[in-house]
């Protein structure tokens, strides 16, 4: 009997450890879209330099910015963090934002995500949980938001969050375009998929 909880003890041991995530990502600019996933969803990279300085991009023909000291609103750990701009040509050049963060540990990583993924948004606007893994959110702005009645009719921001390991990663529209919520699906899958 002594035995046969032993053995059970060390099973549950051994299968819980064999499902721990092991990332062989070291860091956000390896999750950036490289030209062949640019090519594959059907975007451009973002080189328009006025609109590039207001999110703090700077530099001759780059659409990237990587900060390698970044610490989170949430929490202080160092982390990283990279910020990306695209526009979708057959949009009407509707522009993507994509931020990506690596935190620390994972109570960052959580505190960060709870905040921005529920900070002011309400629920109507939900369109799938989950569906890209533990804690990812797909959503579009609606009604319900903290300053809705602001925006204009026709406007449809469209967030998807996906944490994966120790990263954050949130996909943005910039709200031109009912139509844009797919490849915002799209540009976030792409990304996952450099996880291996």
């Amino acid at each position: 009997m002594k035995q046969a909880i032993i053995l059970a003890i060390l099973l549950v041991l051994v299968a819980g450890c064999s499902t721990m995530e092991t990332s062989t990502i070291s860091g956000t600019q390896e999750l950036v879209l490289n030209e062949q996933d640019i090519q594959e969803i059907g975007i451009r990279s973002n080189l328009n330099e006025e609109g590039l300085k207001q999110l703090g991009i700077e530099g001759d023909g780059v659409n990237c910015w990587t900060d390698n000291a970044y610490s989170n609103i949430v929490d202080t750990s160092a982390g990283q963090y990279t910020i990306c701009a695209y526009l979708i040509p057959s949009l009407n050049d509707t522009e993507v934002i994509v931020e990506l963060q690596k935190f620390a540990n994972y109570e960052a990583l959580d505190g960060s995500y709870q905040y921005s993924s529920s900070h002011l948004y309400g629920v109507k606007g939900i369109i799938s949980r989950d569906e890209y893994g533990d804690k990812s959110v797909f959503r579009v702005n609606s009604e319900d938001d903290y300053g809705a009645e602001f925006n204009e009719p026709g406007v449809y921001y469209y967030h998807l969050w996906i944490c994966k390991d120790l990263y954050l990663i949130h996909v943005t529209s910039g709200g031109r375009s009912r139509e844009a919520g797919e490849y915002v699906k799209k540009i976030g899958e792409q990304i996952l998929s450099k996880f291996g």
